[in-house]
């Protein structure tokens, strides 16, 4: 919900999804009065294998998993795509209802709703951190945990979970690049340095890291800091934010709740307060 006289009218905000998830953020960025900038820095690609979501089925069918995590949509879209090229998507749908499913957050619940797929434990803060406290309650000692998500996520969930007794199983169904569209790129940093933007929302790590990647080859780290540190730098979730932070840049905005629509509301509440 936004706050009455808070809006994000006149300005620019620069969506760094990808662009296939980017036209929903456009859309609730449009309903704010403000004005999308689609910059994406993650392209979203099949993985090459289908090896791990195979023993991942053989598993399910030993019974030998007791927790699924889904960490994004995207880790929902692109397993039930592998499974179903393999011919077993009717099938898997039924190996899961005899395992504990959790949800990074209320999207993530969603696609799995949207796909009959039940939903047991949703963290009250959407974050790994919180799924790994979450679980730890629980007590997970001997729990065979599997993980379907991108190659290039971090193994610091895996080793936590680790840490505490669970067996770890990460499945890569898909992959996170960095689009490499030069004409993209150069047009962002023209806008970039006439002033025509005045936001920039990073809703992950790897978000961040990628921006970085696509621009440096053109302009400097320094220059890149001083153009960014004009513009308004909203993290969804401690660890974009603690990343962001590493990169050399300053957060002013991020929400209590680790969700696009409370970062839009947030960011024009910002805005609003310090005009």
């Amino acid at each position: 919900m936004v706050q009455e006289g808070f809006t994000l009218k006149g300005r620019t905000i620069v969506i760094t999804r990808p662009r296939e998830q980017a036209e929903e953020t456009a859309k609730l960025i449009k309903e704010r009065g403000g004005e999308p900038y689609f910059f994406s820095t993650i392209e979203i690609k099949n993985s090459n294998s289908n090896l791990g979501v195979k023993k991942f089925v053989e598993a399910l069918e030993k019974g030998e998993v007791d927790y699924v995590i889904f960490m994004s949509v995207n880790g929902v879209k692109y397993l039930l795509h592998a499974v179903e090229k393999l011919g077993c998507l009717n099938q898997l749908k039924c190996l899961l209802e005899k395992t504990e499913i959790v949800a990074v957050g209320p999207k993530t619940a969603q696609e799995l709703s949207m796909h009959q797929i039940h939903v047991d434990m949703i963290p009250p803060v959407y974050t790994s951190d919180c799924i790994i406290a979450s679980l730890q309650q629980r007590g997970i000692s001997g729990k065979k945990i599997w993980i379907p998500r991108t190659k290039q996520a971090s193994p610091t969930m895996a080793e936590k979970l680790a840490v505490l007794g669970g067996s770890v199983s990460e499945i890569h169904v898909y992959e996170s690049r960095y689009p490499r569209d030069k004409v993209a790129t150069i047009r962002f940093l023209k806008d970039l340095a006439a002033g025509r933007i005045h936001a920039i929302i990073f809703s992950s790590s790897l978000s961040a890291k990628n921006l970085f990647k696509m621009v440096t080859p053109f302009i400097s780290e320094e220059e890149l800091h001083a153009l960014l540190s004009r513009l308004t730098i909203v993290a969804i979730g401690p660890k974009t934010a603690e990343t962001l932070v590493e990169l050399g840049l300053k957060v002013d905005v991020m929400p209590k709740a680790y969700l696009l629509e409370e970062a839009l509301s947030a960011l024009a509440q910002h805005w609003s307060l310090n005009q």
